[in-house]
């Protein structure tokens, strides 16, 4: 009998190296073009880049959310499995050493509250098509956060390989 509906199974073509993608380009006001027979002009075709993700960018909304989901892991609100596949192992490990710190310096204080971040702003940058490093500032009634983020395309989809809050 064969694997259940709900398991997935292996695509035949996971082995195989992938064709380059093919995209139009243009170059000054008028296409490149092939002349065809029948006096139709095609647009020439050339290899994308292969450093280019298929992945689209990053929102700055996303973003937020990621910076707002880290901050409550931190505080001890949020479990950092939630985070699931927006953040690394490495991510996981480290969050996790700054959550048991502070869940440990909040119940020596006794202090119980749950701290709600509003996202003020966000400032993201793109050093490279597979990378995008943002900042976030969280405000609570209390204070001013900041969340320094790196994402990068790791198999076919945005992680972050790098949070800081500070």
């Amino acid at each position: 009998m064969g694997a259940p509906l709900s398991s997935p199974t292996p695509l035949a073509h996971q082995g195989r190296p992938q064709p380059p993608r093919l995209r139009a380009v243009t170059a000054g006001p008028e296409p490149p073009a092939e002349a065809t027979g029948a006096g139709e002009r095609v647009p020439k075709l050339t290899a994308a880049k292969p450093g280019a993700p298929d992945v689209p960018r990053l929102d700055a909304r996303a973003i937020g959310a990621v910076a707002v989901f880290a901050f409550e892991a931190v505080e001890g609100t949020r479990q950092i499995g939630q985070l699931g596949k927006w953040i690394s192992s490495a991510v996981a490990e480290e969050l996790a050493e700054v959550r048991q710190l502070n869940v440990e310096r909040r119940s020596l204080y006794r202090d119980h509250r749950r701290i709600v971040p509003v996202v003020q702003r966000v400032r993201a940058t793109h050093p490279s098509p597979s990378a995008t490093e943002a900042s976030v500032v969280l405000t609570t009634p209390s204070r001013s956060r900041a969340v320094a983020l790196r994402f990068e395309v790791l198999r076919g989809r945005w992680q972050a390989t790098s949070i800081t809050v500070l």
